[in-house]
């Protein structure tokens, strides 16, 4: 929770790198959330700002709502609703292994995704090193959540730039 909004116990929720979602219906879908440990129904979910707005039952004031600010919004995995062929929720490839599809090099791990308006950007990180992908079909050619790797094809001349 990164706020409150009006006097009646809205919630403003930021996105950070390990938000599972940032769509109020999905959010809305999944009927309850845990926050600071205590199970909520959710009542409504909206967008404003970049930001949802969350209202919660049992949360109908400005200082209930505020004693929640800082705490982390967490939904239950089996309540998310299931997505179309090739979408991930970011916390399904979080920490994944990132493998050269050329051969089969490990190059790190998915640490961070970072939301811009033409693409995600892939975080991969191996000890120091960093290595940033666009997340388009064109590089990111294969995720299996079920052996848990994610398979890159990375433009030409890329890793050749982050090597020492």
């Amino acid at each position: 929770m990164s706020g409150v909004h009006g006097l009646r116990g809205a919630l403003k929720v930021r996105p950070d790198a390990a938000t599972a979602t940032t769509d109020p219906a999905v959010i809305a879908v999944l009927g309850e959330v845990e926050v600071g440990g205590r199970r909520y129904r959710v009542a409504d979910a909206s967008r404003q700002k970049g930001q949802v707005l969350l209202r919660l039952e049992g949360i109908q004031t400005r200082d209930r709502a505020e004693a929640l600010i800082g705490q982390e919004v967490r939904g239950e995995v089996a309540r998310f609703p299931r997505l179309p062929e090739g979408e991930y929720y970011w916390f399904q490839v979080l920490g994944l292994p990132v493998i050269n599809d050329a051969d089969g090099v490990l190059l790190g791990h998915l640490r961070e995704i970072i939301a811009t308006p033409a693409n995600d950007v892939y975080v991969v990180r191996r000890g120091e090193e960093e290595l940033l992908l666009p997340a388009v079909e064109e590089v990111i050619t294969g995720i299996n959540l079920e052996e848990g790797w994610i398979k890159v094809s990375p433009p030409p001349g890329l890793l050749e730039t982050y090597a020492h």
